[in-house]
């Protein structure tokens, strides 16, 4: 188990991730609405770095959303998500090896791809294997280059972290061969300068 798994399953054990979803649950809302303005009816859906599960259940609510997956390294985040979702469908594995036995519509991330050292590959493997034609790979991350109160995180939270600027996401999103690229900052804040939001079409 590599140190970053090894960290958020304690962190789930420790009850952390119920933070991290009212953390993030504003920048998620402003993604949701991205999606929504997509138009897309009985849409699949998956969640990369989906935690205890909440985005996922949030999909779900959605008349609009037949199936919604989710998908986490960490096990004690996924047990926790099979609690709360006895029904759902949760992939406990790692990101970077995992490989999808159906396409979806929708590739939803939260604060997930910057955690790998190569998330180029990751985007790739996105875009050939697990969207469908006209699908969206859409990503929120607070980690970047541009802010500058996220760059101690790999040092104070112990993690691995890759740091990227706006411009170097959109280049891999580019190279992918996602079409349609287009970024949002979102709740910033003083000296925060927000979720950086990233979303393109297949």
């Amino acid at each position: 188990m590599n140190k970053n798994i090894m960290t958020f399953d304690e962190w789930a054990i420790l009850g952390k991730d119920e933070g991290m979803e009212r953390g993030h649950h504003n920048s998620v809302e402003h993604m949701f609405k991205i999606i929504e303005k997509k138009n897309y009816k009985n849409y699949s859906a998956i969640d990369y770095g989906c935690g205890n599960g909440w985005v996922v259940r949030k999909f779900k609510e959605s008349s609009l959303c037949k199936d919604a997956h989710g998908l986490d390294g960490a096990q004690h985040m996924i047990k926790k998500a099979k609690q709360k979702d006895p029904k759902g469908v949760y992939f406990n594995d790692n990101i970077e090896n995992w490989n999808p036995n159906q396409k979806y519509d929708i590739v939803f991330s939260m604060e997930t791809l910057y955690y790998f050292n190569a998330p180029e590959t990751i985007i790739n493997k996105i875009f050939e294997k697990v969207l469908n034609d006209n699908g969206t790979f859409i990503m929120g991350i607070d980690h970047y280059a541009e802010n500058p109160d996220s760059l101690n995180w790999g040092t104070q939270f112990n993690l691995n972290i890759t740091t990227l600027s706006i411009n170097d996401w959109k280049l891999l999103f580019k190279n992918a061969g996602f079409n349609n690229i287009v970024y949002k900052q979102v709740e910033q804040k003083d000296s925060w300068n927000g979720t950086l939001i990233i979303h393109g079409t297949k």
